[in-house]
């Protein structure tokens, strides 16, 4: 016995009551205690809720699709608000407003007039999906643009609540477009054209930035880089040689292979039937309609007599592996040449793709380390220290007579090692810059060499360095302070092409 029965039992017969005065006196008749919710008196349901089951026993209604009820009932409820309390969750698949109860109707047509007053909330997933049936069938309103620009809100906003709806709702969205004939740029915030988007960029790498090629890589590739320990290592590094490689393998593949690098990572384009608005009630109000329409240059539809094609690359439209291979391998190589602690393996590429790649990684360092070596770095705290010493020269320069003297003395002694500078004319150095890596080598008077040939020692150094780069690939001058020197591992080579010939 439940407890239920278990407290009524202990009421009817209770001593007290049954032998009260009041229940004596009076004479009472069987009657049940408690009712089942069938038989307690429910409100009356609103008229217009009544008419609306009515269309579902019209002579026409028999012979429709359930389609064609959804529509008619939906239009006949377009305009319809309610304010009625409904709080029980409930389940069904392809809902519809016949396949409710009263109070179901009611909770819906509650739900959606706070919805469209911008006042979203969680319901029951019925109420969702017949709230997105209504806006791909155009109830609520006739203007398709604005159905859309509803849905695409609620959709935005729902998402947040419950982000199951957006693998139906995306495909939704372009099937309006599509099937309306609406604006081809609305769809491009679409996850699918999206990818159509990413994919158009890889196809036509050579008119996109290796920004550009970059961001439509790590879209589309199932290897995530940005996830990489070494991507945050050196991100420029590995975005770098990434783009150049696959802008070889592109270029590899267009004049070498019959089929093009995004035939073999993406397969080819094909033309499928599909259906418009699939998973969703749609009443087709025009099935035998014939038309074209194109969402972009690899994303297409014809309907001809009522059925649909769509031609589009198929199949996962999502990361794609292939690419992901590649990605990989360029990381794990990558590792290796930058002798990274963390190494990975990678599979899927052929030897062709694996040279190429590591070309382009070769040539991407051997360019970091002649820039590196050609850097000319200014350290801002010397000016002050620069500015003092142009003080000075300039000074010097006001000289007087016997001064001048002295300089003609030293200007003949000067020439006279010109001559033999002479000797060295099979390096790539005027006679200043011979004469000046002299004094350099042999300990001789750099600031009378400088002012003989009225150039500053800077200036000297500078143009001396230029020159001998291709030949030892480094700089050979470096200043300790504001006086130059030589690097000493290139001293004794210096000294056999350029000798002190003095006897």
């Amino acid at each position: 016995m439940s407890d239920t029965k278990e407290i009524l039992n202990m009421i009817l017969h209770d001593e007290k009551l049954l032998n009260s005065r009041a229940l004596r006196d009076r004479i009472y008749t069987d009657e049940p205690i408690l009712r089942p919710a069938s038989q307690l008196r429910r409100p009356a349901a609103p008229e217009r809720i009544k008419e609306m089951k009515g269309l579902a026993f019209t002579p026409e209604a028999y012979w429709k699709t359930s389609a064609w009820l959804f529509y008619t009932q939906g239009k006949f409820m377009e305009d319809y608000e309610d304010s009625f309390s409904y709080d029980t969750d409930f389940v069904k698949y392809y809902p519809s407003y016949r396949e409710l109860s009263t109070e179901q109707l009611r909770g819906y047509f509650s739900w959606r007039t706070d919805v469209r007053r911008g006042n979203i909330k969680k319901a029951p997933s019925p109420f969702v999906f017949i709230y997105l049936y209504e806006l791909v069938n155009c109830i609520g309103s006739d203007d398709p643009n604005e159905c859309f620009s509803r849905m695409k809100s609620f959709c935005d906003s729902y998402r947040a609540i419950d982000d199951s709806i957006v693998k139906y709702t995306d495909v939704w969205l372009a099937d309006m477009i599509v099937y309306y004939g609406l604006d081809a740029a609305l769809a491009d915030e679409l996850n699918d054209i999206k990818y159509d988007k990413m994919l158009l960029t890889l196809i036509n790498w050579e008119s996109y930035s290796n920004d550009e090629l970059f961001e439509a890589i790590d879209f589309l590739s199932a290897y995530q880089l940005k996830k990489s320990l070494y991507y945050s290592a050196a991100p420029e590094e590995l975005k770098t040689v990434l783009v150049r490689s696959f802008v070889s393998l592109s270029r590899f593949f267009r004049d070498k292979r019959k089929n093009s690098l995004i035939d073999k990572l993406f397969g080819n384009m094909v033309e499928c039937s599909c259906n418009m608005f699939a998973s969703a009630v749609f009443y087709d109000r025009q099935p035998m309609r014939s038309c074209e329409y194109s969402l972009n240059d690899i994303h297409s539809f014809t309907c001809t007599n009522g059925k649909w094609k769509c031609r589009k690359y198929f199949g996962n439209r999502g990361r794609n592996g292939r690419l992901g291979d590649l990605v990989r391998a360029v990381d794990s190589l990558m590792r290796d040449k930058a002798d990274f602690k963390h190494k990975i393996s990678f599979t899927g590429v052929s030897k062709s793709a694996v040279k190429l790649i590591q070309s382009e990684i070769d040539s991407f360092y051997e360019e970091k380390r002649r820039k590196e070596a050609a850097k000319i770095e200014i350290d801002l705290s010397k000016l002050a220290g620069i500015r003092r010493s142009a003080d000075i020269i300039r000074e010097k320069l006001i000289v007087d007579e016997e001064e001048i003297s002295e300089l003609r003395q030293s200007e003949e002694n000067v020439c006279e090692d010109e001559k033999s500078c002479e000797s060295c004319c099979e390096l790539p150095l005027d006679n200043d810059e011979i004469c000046f890596m002299k004094a350099l080598l042999y300990n001789g008077n750099i600031a009378d060499i400088a002012k003989s040939c009225g150039k500053m020692v800077s200036i000297l150094a500078d143009s001396v360095n230029e020159k001998l780069f291709d030949r030892f690939g480094d700089t050979v001058i470096e200043f300790t302070g504001d006086l130059p020197a030589l690097i000493e591992d290139y001293t004794e080579e210096l000294m056999e092409m350029i000798p002190d010939n003095k006897e």
